[in-house]
């Protein structure tokens, strides 16, 4: 058996290389792109054969690569040298030791261009293999021996689009305009929006031959495409300036065509995909090295498909992170209001508007009278508490307190306490209260553990906490981007909701959302614990449907949910808040419920409100809504959901309601309500969902205890091809 599974593997390996060819990661599509390899023999049968060989060498020597770039170089290679060569005995033993040539600067330019920059390797071995291939052979050109299997079909396609098509099938030597649509038609199964960066790269790229008075050639304009879907695709989180960064690469990499193309022409090396590799060089390495990951947003460290970068940059953005924020603790106790946020209008400016000023007010006011005595304000001698583990690097206390009204200019910070955390971050605490320090330089402190109190020394006119995030341990530097983590955010007046990452706005009241054991306890998801639940509903068949979640770890130690259909989505439990994320694999009735009505789920009862945005492929959706949904957002759906918890004394459990919303089209909006017991000691003991006046339900049959002896290698190795570690940050 599992040298079956092995052998399955093997084989969507390397229908995965195919279709990695255009950036795609579904061995279906592979498949396809595989059959129309056929449309030209000797190129399809040579392409198989450098794969097969590069496969076989990178297994033999121990080498693999995340996303396999021998494999895909190995199989350009074999599909160019077929294309262009006799196909005989000569030619196979070529591609023996072209593949080794591959596999090893794969896996040598994989090391080098990671320290360079972050560079991918792309099809550069390909490029060098081919080179040498071309320099110790007789160049002969074959392709016009090769005929369009199509024929008169040709005919039936635009002639405004052959051009393009016969470009898109040079990338895999089946340089003919129906192929080339067939290969078109694969791309926008795998992703439409990878589909739609392919023609906006092409109609730059001619636009730009064109500017320089050179007119478009068929046989390079797939540099154009790939170049575009790199860039806007890929490497970067889909956006506007992702996708007009994607325009200007494909324009860009027509240049580099003509500029390359002068220099190798003497030498009688073909271009290949040498102004893709350059274009997109050019791009990564400038935009890599900005100090600051703004817009568009590379992602060089983990590039995945565009949808899914997507929805990934979409669920941290509504859960309220940033890449280049650090997250912090409150650092006090009780509900204190902001009376200066980020770039406040009195002393938070540029280089410190980075910083929070917190007073704790009652009945809107912040002191008990009108007398000027910093004693009547409620903050001022209350505790601060260290809002992250950190090192004391240094502090003062020996300051006296100001008069409201009063400031002490040559003193800025008054008393303070500068941390420095585990990562390097430095953590000011000003304004604290005359001799109330309670750490000392060198001592380590927790988080939330109390290392001072409030006070008003310094330039400070009324008592206040302020506190930020500096690049260094110089009183003063410079401050960085922060937030706040796991906070009940509300105007005064208002109700709480929960934010799992906040940077508070002026006049809003902030506290804590403590933990609950007792609740923590009831969601929390060993590896190998299995839940049975018996599903009802319309796509539960006669009765109740048995199904199964398996919760287990990746090699690479990220946890996930698995269902018995292989479908899986990865979670985090941190001491605040459980986490899902990653969804993949086909549509799976429970796992869908469950992440809808637990994707992000606060571990505070404090936390009775909060928001969320889940995938809108977790809804029961029909064909037709799908298709409406897919219309009107290209790149993946969401719901706008907010969820309320309560006790629910009747069923001794949280009660977790969620309201799912999503307007397909100005005035029509589709409402799914979800509910969620989760029962102490028990965990999640039911679920319930009604949208368009139908139910779905799961009643948990048994909760079987984490097996470490639970055979973990099976649902390692059915997901391992998405093993890469994400937050739920």
């Amino acid at each position: 058996m599992s040298s079956v599974r092995r052998g399955a593997g093997a084989a969507e390996a390397l229908l995965r290389a195919y279709a990695a060819v255009l950036f795609c990661d579904s061995p279906r599509v592979g498949a396809w792109f595989m059959l129309l390899t056929w449309c030209s023999p000797r190129a399809a049968a040579a392409g198989l054969i450098g794969l097969a060989c590069t496969a076989l060498w990178a297994r033999a020597f121990s080498m693999s690569l995340a996303g396999a770039p021998h494999l895909v170089n190995g199989l350009l290679v074999g599909l160019f040298m077929g294309a262009f060569y006799p196909f005989d005995w000569r030619l196979a033993a070529w591609l023996a030791g072209a593949s080794l040539f591959t596999t090893l600067c794969a896996h040598w330019f994989a090391a080098l261009l990671w320290r360079a920059g972050k560079l991918p390797v792309l099809s550069l071995p390909f490029v060098l293999a081919c080179w040498i291939g071309v320099l110790a052979s007789p160049w002969r050109q074959a392709v016009s021996n090769l005929e369009d299997p199509f024929g008169a079909a040709s005919y039936l396609l635009p002639v405004a689009t052959e051009s393009f098509f016969a470009s898109l099938g040079w990338l895999f030597l089946v340089p003919y305009p129906v192929a080339g649509a067939l290969l078109f038609a694969g791309l926008i199964v795998a992703s439409r929006y990878l589909a739609l960066l392919a023609l906006a790269g092409y109609a730059a790229g001619q636009a730009a031959l064109w500017l320089s008075g050179s007119s478009g050639a068929d046989l390079y304009g797939f540099n154009y495409m790939l170049a575009a879907m790199a860039l806007g695709g890929i490497f970067s989180v889909p956006s506007r300036t992702g996708f007009a960064m994607a325009a200007a690469g494909g324009a860009l990499t027509a240049w580099l065509a003509l500029a390359l193309g002068a220099v190798l022409q003497p030498l009688q090396l073909p271009l290949l995909t040498l102004p893709f590799i350059a274009g997109v060089y050019l791009w990564l390495g400038a935009l890599g090295v900005r100090t600051e990951n703004r817009a568009p947003r590379m992602v060089l460290d983990a590039p995945e498909p565009p949808e899914r970068g997507y929805e990934r940059a979409r669920i941290a953005q509504v859960r309220g992170s940033a890449l280049d924020s650090v997250a912090l603790m409150a650092p006090f106790f009780g509900e204190w209001r902001v009376s200066q946020s980020f770039d406040g209008p009195h002393t938070h400016r540029s280089p410190w508007q980075h910083a929070l000023d917190v007073e704790i007010v009652e009945a809107g006011r912040n002191r008990r009278c009108e007398r000027e005595d910093q004693r009547d304000y409620f903050c001022f001698g209350t505790p601060v508490v260290a809002p992250a583990a950190s090192q004391v690097v240094g502090m003062r206390d020996d300051l006296a307190d100001m008069p409201p009204g009063d400031a002490d200019v040559a003193n800025n910070w008054g008393n303070f306490l500068l941390l420095r955390t585990a990562g390097g971050e430095h953590i000011l605490l000003a304004h604290l209260k005359q001799g109330s320090v309670r750490a000392k330089p060198g001592e380590w402190v927790v988080a939330g553990q109390q290392v001072a109190s409030c006070g008003s020394s310094g330039r400070a006119p009324e008592p206040h906490l302020h506190f930020h995030v500096q690049s260094s341990d110089r009183l003063g530097a410079p401050t960085r981007a922060f937030h706040l983590a796991n906070v009940l955010v509300r105007n005064e007046g208002g109700e709480g909701e929960f934010r799992l990452y906040h940077v508070p706005c002026e006049g809003e009241l902030v506290s804590s959302a403590p933990r609950d054991d007792a609740l923590a306890s009831a969601l929390r998801m060993p590896q190998g614990r299995t839940l049975a639940y018996a599903l009802t509903g319309p796509y539960a068949g006669h009765g109740a449907k048995h199904v199964e979640l398996q919760s287990g770890r990746t090699l690479l130690g990220q946890s996930r949910l698995t269902s018995a259909s292989g479908a899986s989505a990865a979670f985090e439990e941190t001491p605040y808040v459980v986490g899902h994320f990653d969804r993949q694999g086909g549509r799976d009735r429970l796992l869908d419920l469950w992440l809808l009505c637990l994707g992000l789920t606060p571990l505070s009862t404090a936390a009775g409100y909060w928001r969320d945005r889940p995938a809108l492929a977790l809804l029961p959706l029909g064909p037709l809504r799908r298709a409406a949904a897919a219309l009107a957002r290209p790149l993946g759906a969401a719901c706008e959901s907010t969820y309320r918890r309560k006790w629910d004394e009747g069923e001794h459990a949280w009660r977790q309601d969620g309201e799912h919303r999503f307007s397909p089209l100005p005035g029509v909006t589709w409402i799914a309500h979800t509910s969620a017991w989760i029962t102490p000691g028990r965990g999640v003991a039911r679920l319930g969902m009604q949208m368009f006046g139908r139910r779905w339900g799961a009643v948990l049959e048994d909760a079987a205890p984490a097996n470490a002896d639970s055979n973990q290698s099976d649902q390692s190795e059915s997901i391992q091809h998405n093993q890469r570690e994400v937050t739920t940050r």
